[in-house]
């Protein structure tokens, strides 16, 4: 029974074909037809005499399908099936944001996830409750991990930074040498 099935396509196409060329002559608008189902039928015949491909000669004709879906997969998993937060290579959330940003709307976001921060894996920054004491001046050093720390280092205050110095300084001159700005040498 499933023989049968895998050819009721190729066989409704033949059937369809030779049913309409006889027609042909008597009803114009039958042309259309005749010409599509015939371009199939030799379609469906091409694909049972080849041998690369097992799905399309076990299902002429359908089996290009599989072919026209994978083709388009990327497209269905992006816009169909994908979560919010998966990151492949940037989630929903994120993508949208460079959308907004791109076409300069406001990318402010309201406080709150849709993350499930309980989850294991999840990576956050616990701040601390105590700061920690104010470094020598004299060498800009911080240590970090207590007594109970295995392996405390000590750390330069200068390494800590939330902005580099290319962020602060002046915007750099188009023909400027690398290393210098607006044709002068950097301080």
């Amino acid at each position: 029974m499933s023989l049968l099935n895998r050819y009721v396509a190729f066989g409704l196409l033949v059937l369809i074909t030779l049913a309409t060329v006889p027609l042909l002559g008597q009803v114009h608008w039958l042309w259309p037809v005749t010409l599509v189902a015939g371009l199939l039928s030799l379609v469906g015949v091409w694909d049972l005499t080849q041998a690369p491909h097992a799905v399309r000669r076990n299902y002429p004709v359908i089996g290009h399908i599989r072919y026209l879906v994978e083709g388009i997969r990327p497209e269905i998993r992006q816009y169909l099936l994908e979560a919010d937060n998966e990151m492949l290579p940037f989630s929903r959330a994120q993508r949208s944001l460079v959308y907004a940003r791109a076409k300069n709307e406001g990318g402010e976001k309201p406080f709150g996830t849709l993350l499930d921060v309980y989850q294991p894996g999840y990576e956050f920054i616990g701040h601390s409750t105590r700061p920690v004491p104010v470094p020598d001046p004299a060498t800009f050093r911080i240590s970090i991990g207590g007594p109970q720390c295995t392996k405390p280092y000590s750390h330069s205050v200068f390494n800590i930074s939330a902005m580099s110095f290319g962020s602060l300084s002046a915007q750099r001159h188009p023909g400027a040498e690398p290393g210098r700005q607006d044709g002068r040498l950097r301080p």
